[in-house]
């Protein structure tokens, strides 16, 4: 014989019906998010348990349809604890990339700047902020377009490259395209003395 079937997250389904049948045998006292039931359902169900021929049917019934409450009153309360610690997570994340002591820039493959981190900001000497929807080009000495538009090339390859600003100070950059293809990634570091600007090289 054939195996039975099982539609796809039987298991979880599984899992959840035994964990609601367990609160309700125990009597524990239910989580109660998704409502009650409608007064006609409530009237239905009277009339069936007081007739003899349909009563248990309406029993079982009933039964059936608390234990199906309690499961979604779990799984809501299962799905509000995962946009909790999904929120925790992203928060975290996000504190990493501002606080970070090395500037970053998320750069779209047009020059326009996306995202930006406090570090980066501090090395413009500008407001984080103030970098976002500016062009890359406007921050650095005049020139240097070449360079850029090799770094906004789409590459899974990380590329190094030296710019130089318009108070001469140099700056290596280490990119890598997004993975989505639309925006690079990059690395800004001071270099400790200026140089002329170079073109963009792969890093092995």
């Amino acid at each position: 014989m054939a195996g039975k079937q099982k539609y796809p997250n039987a298991e979880i389904h599984d899992r959840l019906r035994r964990s609601a049948e367990n609160l309700i045998h125990r009597g524990a006292e239910l989580p109660n998010h998704s409502g009650s039931l409608s007064v006609d359902a409530l009237q239905l169900l009277y009339q069936k348990a007081n007739t003899p021929d349909s009563a248990a049917d309406a029993l079982k019934l009933l039964h059936e349809l608390q234990t199906y409450q309690v499961e979604l009153d779990l799984l809501y309360e299962q799905l509000q604890a995962n946009e909790q610690e999904i929120t925790e997570e992203l928060a975290h994340y996000r504190s990493l990339y501002e606080q970070a002591p090395v500037a970053y820039l998320s750069v779209a493959n047009d020059g326009e700047i996306m995202e930006s981190n406090q570090a980066a900001g501090a090395l413009f000497g500008v407001p984080s902020t103030a970098l976002i929807g500016r062009a890359m080009a406007s921050l650095l000495a005049p020139g240097q377009d070449e360079t850029l538009n090799a770094l906004a090339v789409p590459s899974q390859d990380a590329i190094c490259a030296s710019v130089t600003l318009p108070d001469q100070r140099c700056l290596t950059i280490d990119a890598r395209s997004a993975a989505d293809g639309n925006s690079v990634l990059m690395v800004l570091t001071e270099a400790r003395a200026p140089s002329i600007p170079s073109k963009p090289t792969a890093i092995s």
